[in-house]
């Protein structure tokens, strides 16, 4: 089976690296967690990934194809979706119509709005989001934000999704619901790569983890036994090695 997307070698930098000779690939179907302590790169990496940011050396691949210099919006219609790790909706617009651009706008195939209700109305059910849907996004509280990011996502019918701390700031029972959600997404065959701090959630949904220290993969494996590592350990969770 031929990977999802490839990553080679990649390198950015502002003023010190933060990303340094990064290489990974995705297969299709894998859920991929991705942990580490702040500033290890983890995000600028997803903005690699997205297309929001160009590297200075490396490639990206998606489904064979080199996509290193390949705008966001172009990377969206070919199935790359992301959510970000600060919710931004349009907070004026109801849930629905925060969705419908996604189904519009973000999708590789063109379609009225007219077209894309139905596609709005799955997404909606899919990310939990559903009883919502006339509701003012600037009213949502901060779960309701997280759900609205993965609609939006999903409306552009990814093939992988990107999330970036989705899981941030919610309480253990809000937690508990998201990854439930996400672990729905993942069997419907989208395949995930998934920034995270909160390990326990990840270790639910993910079958292969990377840890990042400075830019720099440091280990990559079975979930249990990259989070048993010494060097990952010691990096990620403070423990000295003996």
């Amino acid at each position: 089976m031929s990977a999802l997307l490839t990553v080679e070698g990649l390198v950015k930098s502002f003023g010190v690296r933060v990303i340094d000779d990064l290489s990974l690939s995705v297969e299709p179907g894998d859920a991929l967690g991705v942990v580490g302590p702040n500033g290890a790169g983890k995000t600028t990496m997803l903005n690699l990934l997205a297309g929001d940011l160009s590297p200075d050396e490396g490639r990206v691949l998606f489904q064979g194809e080199d996509v290193t210099r390949t705008p966001a919006e172009a990377r969206c219609r070919m199935g790359i979706a992301r959510t970000s790790q600060i919710p931004r909706p349009f907070e004026g617009m109801t849930v629905f119509e925060n969705v419908l651009v996604g189904a519009v706008f973000g999708s590789g195939v063109p379609r009225r709005e007219a077209d894309a209700v139905d596609i709005v109305v799955s997404s909606l059910e899919r990310a939990g989001m559903l009883a919502d849907a006339n509701r003012t996004a600037g009213s949502l509280p901060l779960l309701g934000r997280k759900r609205l990011e993965l609609a939006r996502a999903l409306s552009t019918e990814p093939t992988i999704l990107l999330l970036d701390e989705i899981a941030g700031g919610l309480t253990e029972g809000e937690v508990d619901e998201l990854v439930g959600t996400i672990q729905s997404i993942h069997a419907d065959g989208v395949t995930i790569v998934w920034i995270e701090h909160i390990v326990h959630a990840l270790l639910r949904v993910v079958d292969r983890i990377m840890a990042m220290s400075f830019g720099v993969k440091i280990a990559e494996g079975e979930p249990e036994t990259v989070m048993a590592s010494p060097e990952v350990q010691e990096v990620y969770m403070g423990v000295e090695p003996e």
